[in-house]
């Protein structure tokens, strides 16, 4: 079942993020993102995989009229992906952010002080590898309370992410 040795590989990957706030918040909308980073992938057995990533990822919401709460976060998920045959996985594993900027537009206003610093979420998803890309779909769900500004408001991160990865080493 487990292989005698676990077969490394690592790459690049890009994509969209779709990045919404929930909680105590109204009238949002989703707030066009992106991420950018490395993964690698350890095979754990024939059909388990197991990848880390780095990712610099865009999060927040847009709100009428014309306004924005951009986030960016150094984020580091942890997925284990359910290989279904040669092609296709299901995905699901924690993620961690740090907090690297928040702004409130327009005015380009810093709320920083106003963010928490870290956020927990977890990711489900799909994906599917084709030679040395990779293309994966995700959904990245908030579970730590992100607002820092002493109200008693809950908000939190809400994220779909569609991806795609090159492998620059490692495997075949």
């Amino acid at each position: 079942m487990f292989a005698a040795s676990a077969q490394f590989k690592g790459g690049l990957k890009a994509g969209a993020n779709l990045a919404n706030l929930t909680g105590d918040v109204t009238d949002t909308k989703m707030l066009f993102g992106f991420h950018v980073g490395a993964y690698g992938q350890f095979s754990l057995s024939d059909a388990l995989t197991l990848q880390p990533e780095v990712l610099y990822y865009g999060a927040g919401a847009a709100y009428d009229p014309d306004g924005d709460i951009k986030l960016n976060y150094l984020v580091v998920p942890v997925m284990f992906k359910y290989n279904l045959g040669e092609s296709f996985n299901i995905q699901a594993g924690p993620q961690v952010g740090l907090l690297l900027s928040a702004e409130a537009n327009p005015g380009g206003v810093d709320i920083k002080d106003f963010v928490s610093g870290t956020d927990f979420s977890l990711n489900v998803g799909v994906g599917a590898g084709f030679g040395k890309f990779s293309v994966d779909a995700r959904y990245s769900l908030g579970l730590s309370n992100i607002s820092d500004d002493g109200s008693n408001d809950e908000i939190k991160n809400a994220v779909i992410q569609i991806s795609l990865g090159y492998q620059l080493f490692g495997g075949e």
